[in-house]
């Protein structure tokens, strides 16, 4: 397994019930910046908690903002 060295540039968390979703701004040492967005959840029946992770590259953040944007506008109008 390879480890890329990363810097966390910026970090944000918003705790929803028995979720917690951070939101993390890094930049690799080639200089490649992207969102890592990480969501946490105890699961008590295996005493532990649960993380699954997502990566935004910079290079498709406008796509993945715009998708974003319409599915959520599409969730407040139903």
């Amino acid at each position: 397994m390879v480890t890329i060295a990363t810097e966390e540039i910026y970090s944000q968390k918003i705790m929803c019930g028995k979720r917690t979703y951070f939101f993390n701004l890094k930049e690799q040492a080639s200089g490649t910046r992207f969102i890592d967005i990480v969501e946490s959840k105890y699961e008590r029946a295996e005493d532990r908690h649960q993380r699954v992770r997502l990566v935004i590259f910079e290079d498709h953040i406008d796509e993945f903002v715009e998708a974003l944007g319409e599915v959520a506008e599409r969730l407040k109008n139903i």
